[in-house]
C-alpha cells in the first residue's frame, strides 16, 4: 500500500494483489513507523456506507462495499469525500497499480 498525504487529501494506491486482498477478505492495514517508536497505520475496510475516522494514530477509510466489488481499476480511480466538520471535507483517491510488468520480468532464471 502506498500512501501519499497531502492537505486535506490522502491518495492510497494498491498493487493489484492488495486490492484483491482487501475484495477477498474486507480489510486492508498497513503501518509506518516515525522516531521515538511513534507510528501511525492506515486501515481500509469495506462495508455498506463509506466512513472515515482518525483516532488513536489510526487512519481509517470504511468505503462501500458493492462499488469496490464492482470497480475496474482504471487510470482515474476513485474519489471519495468525507466530511471533517461542518466546513471541511478530506478526500480520499484510491487508485490501483494497472501497469504491467516489464517484459521478461516474470520469465527470469528460466
Amino acid at each position: 500500500m502506498k500512501v501519499k498525504l497531502e492537505a486535506q487529501k490522502t491518495t492510497i494506491r494498491l498493487s493489484k494483489d492488495e486490492f484483491q486482498s482487501l475484495l477477498d477478505i474486507g480489510s486492508l492495514s498497513e503501518q509506518t513507523t516515525f522516531p521515538g517508536g511513534k507510528s501511525l497505520s492506515f486501515k481500509i475496510e469495506l462495508d455498506m456506507e463509506q466512513y472515515f475516522s482518525f483516532k488513536d494514530n489510526e487512519m481509517l477509510f470504511v468505503l462501500p462495499n458493492q462499488l469496490l466489488h464492482a470497480y475496474r481499476p482504471s487510470k482515474s480511480g476513485l474519489a471519495f469525500k468525507f466530511h471533517v466538520d461542518s466546513n471541511q471535507t478530506h478526500q480520499l483517491v484510491f487508485e490501483v497499480d494497472i501497469k504491467k510488468p516489464p517484459l521478461g520480468a516474470a520469465t527470469k532464471g528460466n
